[in-house]
């Protein structure tokens, strides 16, 4: 899970991302000595004051942007909506601070006294803002039961007592005769929940229409018959990936016997029936319209297509080709599973093992992967962490799992000397060593996306964030290339060889030499990061090879960087060395 800073990271860059473009610098009495770093921290407060009233009244990111007041004489009140849905005149003070430092009894008075003159209509004594929206205040405040809800947004956890009780005071003053004002804080745990909660994936519900159909009632419900190929093509191109929640993989494209689907369903539609597997779904709910078994139509509750993506992948590509006739149909299973989520894992991964696929393709069933694409979701970075055709497209604010897993092995786990794990097998504890996980991503990279296996389970644990996934991808590119660069310009073989097949191995040793650099919250590498870990990784490359020289009369890189036998002695070496280098560890530490 994100720690405190990595959640303010995520928050910075939602906001900047979201609402930079509508919040720009404010000029007003008072700033004119204020640095551009001051500016942008008040531009980050007004966006956050903005995002407040995004998600307690429902509005887009441009429509809160104009509800900010901040400014002049804006009485402690950054943002004002009246929001007729829930009767709720709505004021925001948000205080952006890396501290998390709460707003202080002195900040909250200014709040409150604003909150009185607001409450009696003394517009004069606000900015020209709040006055240009008199007629929107006028009207909340003659609107019968209209509440006032005061919230205030900040990076902390914990409001001041002294500000709780001023609040509580002021709150039980207004409400004397009935219930007129309220107030809550949103702190930093509550402004990221928001944020994760925008990136959840909205259930599906659909009616579909199934010919010759027919239904089992026990020990569950479920029904299969035959859909309009044109149908589902409807459905994928409404829902998207939505409708594949549940399933391992997205739609791969037209590759191989995609293609041949989609020809099918075009060229042959009375054939596409016999030629195709078909489909399951599995849903919370299914209510059956009026009908018959010739036709009847289904209301399905939270549907996921679990077994069948690129047959709907296909039809629904066909379609943007050309009109499927309504001879098409494919055969269809649909069951109900209700809340029973561990039997809808069961059925995908079931249906799925009758067909060829990847271990990595089973992972998009751990739940973790979800919370991990949710969290880079909030900082503007995909997470593809189940195979697709936009995995296949890269960017620099996209990854895959496999990016994520190759990373996590080269880069967060620590380096043990053969002693070390000696000790911690003594004291009957667990060791997971860097060596062992580049020696198996050398090996058989497979086995660390194989859920199976102890390697998935230690990368992919709870306690990571997205955003130190993130990091650690972005640090092992910029290495990659470093090293990639070295090989290509050396002449000895030997050290081409070294370069090719030794990489994994020396970033271990660059994550451990630069542990404070890869374990900062930024999602980018400043020019200073680059100069350090450019300089690390030439250094400890270097090292590296001097210490495996004697090795290469023996056997060559390849075998000696994919066995512990060579590559655990060689790494004890190495730390000897580094014990005995301080100017490389100092200046890297």
């Amino acid at each position: 899970m994100p720690t405190r800073e990595e959640k303010i990271a995520h928050v910075e860059a939602a906001l900047r991302r979201r609402f930079f473009p509508f919040v720009q610098k404010v000029e007003k009495p008072g700033r004119e000595g204020w640095n551009e770093d001051q500016h942008d921290k008040d531009r980050l407060s007004r966006s956050l004051a903005a995002y407040t009233l995004s998600m307690l009244a429902g509005l887009d990111d441009f429509a809160a942007a104009n509800t900010i007041t901040d400014g002049s004489n804006d009485s402690g009140i950054d943002a004002i909506h009246f929001s007729t849905n829930t009767n709720q005149l709505i004021l925001v003070q948000s205080k952006y601070k890396i501290t998390g430092t709460a707003p202080s009894q002195e900040e909250n008075l200014k709040t409150m006294n604003g909150l009185r003159a607001l409450q009696a209509r003394r517009f004069n004594e606000f900015s020209e803002t709040f006055r240009n929206r008199s007629d929107e205040l006028e009207l909340a405040l003659d609107t019968p039961g209209v509440k006032i809800h005061l919230v205030l947004a900040f990076l902390g956890s914990i409001m001041g007592t002294h500000v709780t009780n001023d609040l509580e005071a002021l709150k039980g003053d207004l409400n004397r005769i009935s219930e007129r004002m309220s107030w809550e804080s949103a702190g930093l745990d509550v402004i990221y929940g928001w944020l994760l909660s925008e990136e959840e994936p909205s259930p599906v519900e659909i009616d579909v229409t199934l010919e010759n159909w027919q239904s089992t009632p026990s020990p569950r419900i479920t029904i299969y018959g035959q859909i309009s190929v044109a149908d589902l093509a409807r459905l994928v191109e409404d829902h998207g990936t939505a409708l594949f929640q549940s399933n391992i993989r997205h739609y791969l494209g037209s590759i191989g016997v995609n293609a041949a689907i989609s020809r099918t369903a075009l060229r042959n539609p009375e054939d596409f029936f016999y030629l195709n597997n078909g489909l399951t779904a599995v849903a919370q709910d299914i209510q059956q319209a009026g009908g018959n078994a010739d036709r009847c139509v289904f209301h399905l509750t939270n549907v996921s297509i679990v077994n069948g993506a690129q047959t709907a992948g296909a039809v629904a590509s066909a379609s943007i080709s050309g009109t499927i006739s309504a001879e098409a149909k494919v055969l269809i299973t649909i069951i109900k599973i209700g809340n029973d989520v561990d039997l809808g894992l069961k059925i995908t991964k079931a249906r799925n093992h009758q067909t060829a696929v990847r271990g990595v393709d089973f992972a998009a069933l751990d739940p973790n992967q979800e919370r991990i694409r949710r969290e880079l979701a909030v900082a503007g970075i995909t997470y593809h962490y189940r195979p697709s055709e936009a995995a296949r497209v890269r960017s620099m604010n996209s990854l895959t799992l496999e990016d994520g897993a190759l990373a996590l092995a080269c880069m967060c786990l620590p380096l043990l000397s053969t002693e070390e794990i000696r000790q911690l097998s003594i004291r009957r504890q667990s060791s997971h060593n860097a060596i062992e996980y580049v020696v198996t991503a050398k090996q058989s990279i497979s086995r660390l996306w194989d859920q199976s296996g102890s390697h998935y389970k230690r990368l992919f644990g709870t306690a990571i964030s997205g955003l130190s996934i993130f990091r650690m991808v972005r640090i092992f590119h910029f290495v990659d290339s470093i090293l990639h660069g070295s090989e290509w310009s050396e002449n000895s073989y030997h050290r081409r060889m070294f370069f090719r097949h030794g990489r994994y191995f020396v970033m271990a040793f660059v994550a451990k030499q630069a542990a404070e650099i890869i374990n900062r919250p930024e999602l980018t590498l400043s020019a200073t990061e680059q100069i350090e870990l450019s300089h690390l990784t030439n250094e400890l490359s270097e090292l590296i090879y001097a210490t495996s020289v004697p090795l290469q009369s023996v056997k060559g890189y390849l075998s000696i960087f994919r066995n512990m036998t060579d590559s655990q002695p060689l790494a004890d070496n190495v730390l000897e060395r580094l014990n005995t280098a301080p100017t490389l560890t100092e200046n890297n530490s």
